[in-house]
């Protein structure tokens, strides 16, 4: 059996309630984009029910714990094409033994939520450091990202907060998903590519005594290049102002 869902957080919390409700197996739980049809298989769509995804929602907080819907929520962000059953069987082993689930790592379904849990975390923890922003003439902060995951909620709670009376646009370019903020709240949208020329950044002064300080404060003998890899992986570095030297 397999089930297909929209691909959102919630649709993969209605899969575990259809689960339930029918005394299924799934033997998957893909997002459309991912799913590809396989001989001897049933598929079922499953169709997002808000209200059913969020009485699975609220069974994980009372009846395992935050922490555990905190680590689901993280795992979906990563998107692997397991993750699906994966949470599914977390769930499902949490609502048996409560919340010793987040520290049942001898079971692999546990450990593999886990583990691409901690992975989105730590990839949001970086961008925390390394996310630019370009000041626009039109009073706009602009920050082009394309994480490996799909941390652009997670980033826009923080900087909603950090830059509170700031209006901002973070675009995570590798997803095509914006997120928008005028300075009382978040909207989302998708677009399929945003070109934002030099001609309409302010501060491209800035960049240049940015990109001076970063050169001037670099001890040639102390390079580490190995070291500096670890912290600011290349794959981060086009769309780092210091980096475009």
């Amino acid at each position: 059996m397999i089930y297909v869902t929209d691909g959102s957080f919630e649709g993969i919390l209605t899969a575990v309630f259809e689960a339930y409700v029918n005394k299924e197996e799934p033997e998957s739980i893909v997002s459309k984009e991912f799913f590809q049809m396989q001989l001897g298989s049933e598929v079922r769509e499953i169709k997002t029910d808000s209200e059913r995804s969020h009485r699975v929602n609220n069974a994980i907080k009372n009846k395992v714990s935050q922490d555990a819907l905190e680590i689901i929520y993280r795992a979906w962000l990563s998107e692997h094409n397991d993750v699906g059953v994966a949470i599914y069987k977390y769930i499902k082993l949490g609502l048996q033994i409560g919340s010793r689930v987040v520290s049942f790592l001898q079971n692999p379904d546990i450990l593999m939520v886990n583990d691409l849990s901690q992975k989105v975390f730590q990839e949001y923890h970086l961008f925390l450091g390394i996310l630019r922003f370009k000041k626009l003439k039109n009073g706009i902060y602009y920050s082009k990202i394309e994480p490996d995951n799909n941390i652009i909620m997670l980033l826009t709670v923080h900087f909603a907060e950090r830059m509170a009376d700031q209006p901002w646009i973070i675009h995570d370019a590798r997803r095509n998903i914006s997120a928008l903020y005028n300075t009382e709240e978040v909207v989302y949208t998708m677009q399929k590519e945003i070109r934002i020329s030099e001609d309409i950044c302010e501060d491209s002064v800035f960049e240049t005594l940015w990109k001076n300080y970063f050169q001037s404060i670099a001890i040639e003998s102390r390079k580490n290049l190995r070291l500096q890899r670890s912290f600011m992986p290349r794959r981060y570095w086009k769309n780092l102002p210091e980096k475009q030297l």
